[in-house]
């Protein structure tokens, strides 16, 4: 949603799909309150060829919302860019973060359905819950319900990984799908799976590659110690990122790895490492081990 007109993102989901790409995920809090619906207008006779995540539990604020805001922002964003993390801060801070009742979800569910043009999602998920939330039998009662009238297909929980990992290990019935932040540097996945939730993850690298990149430069001899035992060159950034989201993909093969970007070229990249094609399971196997003398992010 960062990019310039609606023709653009429509241009750039068309360039995902073409790629190969078939899970979309969104929010009515994301790109301003605007993302739901530009997914909508992208879908059409796509729908039943994709599968679709969205969320509830935050939603954008009403005045963020607003065409011409959101319009007013965006040309603001482009010339002068270096205002965008203050504005996407400040669009966060005016963000509603929803009651867990089932009254407010079966409003934002209404309105997901609206604005992406569809009858059903795959998946719906409490966006950033508490624990109480996802305990919460009304809650668990309405999901099951919407479930029978096939308006979700699935659901669960996406938020903080406190929150997930004690949802996970209660198994409660918002633990079916957990979305969490996990890379090679903040390995979480493995906990979670053990509790048999299946597990979307995101942030393979937009943390962890400035990280890795760092604790190289520390020692200029680790890039070619690195570049030996990985028989790659790890100079490159495009290369450290493709490894991370690579191990993302390895650690999580039965479910999702979020990606994001606004450039076609990586989309085309990123679908070469998901389809496993671009290393070899003994050069995961290495940059796995190599990474564990990395220290993690705090």
């Amino acid at each position: 949603m960062g990019l310039a007109s609606t023709a653009d993102r429509l241009a750039l989901l068309e360039c995902a799909f073409e790629a190969g790409i078939r899970h979309f995920d969104t929010a009515p809090s994301y790109g301003y309150g605007e993302a739901e619906r530009v997914l909508g207008d992208f879908l059409g006779s796509r729908r039943n060829q994709v599968t679709i995540t969205t969320k509830y539990g935050i939603q954008a604020a009403t005045v963020v919302k607003a065409r011409w805001v959101n319009l007013l922002a965006r040309r603001i964003m482009r010339l002068l860019p270096f205002l965008r993390k203050g504005l996407s801060r400040q669009a966060q801070a005016l963000s509603k973060r929803s009651a867990f009742t089932p009254n407010e979800a079966r409003c934002s569910l209404d309105q997901s359905l609206a604005a992406l043009k569809t009858d059903y999602v795959d998946l719906l998920l409490l966006h950033e819950p508490t624990n109480a939330d996802a305990a919460s039998e009304e809650i668990h009662q309405f999901l099951e319900d919407e479930v029978r009238r096939g308006r979700i297909r699935a659901f669960g929980c996406g938020g903080d990984f406190g929150v997930i990992q004690s949802v996970a290990i209660a198994k409660l019935p918002t633990s079916r799908w957990l979305q969490f932040e996990d890379n090679a540097l903040r390995r979480r996945i493995e906990g979670i799976q053990a509790t048999g939730a299946r597990c979307i993850t995101f942030g393979s690298f937009k943390e962890a590659l400035a990280t890795l990149t760092h604790w190289l430069e520390l020692v200029p001899t680790r890039y070619s110690e690195w570049g030996r035992e990985l028989d790659c060159d790890c100079r490159s950034e495009i290369t450290l990122a493709a490894l991370l989201q690579a191990s993302a993909h390895a650690r999580n093969p039965d479910g999702i790895v979020l990606f994001s970007t606004r450039r076609a070229d990586r989309i085309a990249s990123a679908v070469q490492v998901a389809t496993g094609s671009q290393f070899s399971q003994e050069q995961l196997c290495k940059f796995d081990e190599l990474t564990k003398n990395v220290r993690s992010p705090v």
